[in-house]
Parts: structure tokens; sequence; C-alpha cells
């Protein structure tokens, strides 16, 4: 018998343990790292089969290159939409902190300063 106080809704979670572990796939977490390993994947999938088909040295390198990006445009659309997504999302991430940082200065600034010690012309046009 279990008792019904003791399902694992109501027992409470350890100290260390602050909320629900959230499991995240690398797609998720790291969509740069996501694209360019599949990249590198399509890359080496043309070379095989471009070496199989008899070209040798650097021809094969230079026609790998050209046709694995080619197909990497059609093939990993979605994936690079979301690496793109997830540096634009860096970006403004921290152009936040710095805006953040810039009005904490600024609001400092404006409050460091006591009113007696401006100038009785600050903000007047002089003509």
């Amino acid at each position: 018998m279990t008792d019904p106080d003791l399902t694992p809704e109501t027992v409470p979670a350890p100290d260390s343990v602050t909320g629900p572990v959230e499991r995240t796939s690398i797609a998720a977490s790291h969509p740069v790292l996501l694209y360019t390993g599949l990249r590198i994947v399509v890359f080496v999938a043309v070379l095989v089969v471009l070496y199989l088909f008899g070209l040798r040295q650097l021809w094969l390198l230079v026609f790998a290159f050209l046709l694995s990006g080619f197909a990497s445009v059609f093939l990993l659309g979605r994936t690079r939409e979301s690496a793109v997504g997830g540096f634009s999302s860096g970006f403004r991430r921290l152009n936040d902190r710095i805006d953040a940082s810039s009005r904490a200065e600024d609001g400092d600034e404006l409050f460091d300063t006591p009113p007696s010690d401006l100038p009785p012309s600050a903000g007047q046009d002089q003509a």
C-alpha cells in the first residue's frame, strides 16, 4: 500500500534543487553548433560520394565544398534560420544589457550631482 500523502507531488524537494530540471536538446540550446555540425556532415557525405565517382586530389575538395554549400542551402534551411535566431537573440541580450548599464550610469550621474552645484543657466539657451 502507498500512502497518498507521499506522492511525488507532495514530497518536498531538497534544498539544492530550486525547481524542476529541464532537459534541452543541443538543437534548442546551441543552434549554431548544430548547424555547423550538420554542415560538416553534408560536406563529408558529398566528399564520399564524389570520391566514389572517381574524383581525387584538389578537385575532390573543390567540388565537395561547392556542392555541399549548394546542398546545405536547401537541406539545412530551417536549421540555418534557428542558428541566425540564436545569434540575433544573443546580440539582442547583449545590447539590452549595454543599454541597461548605460541607463543606470546616466541615472546615477543625474542623482550624484546636487542641484545647488548646477550653474544658474544650465539647460537654458544663451542668447
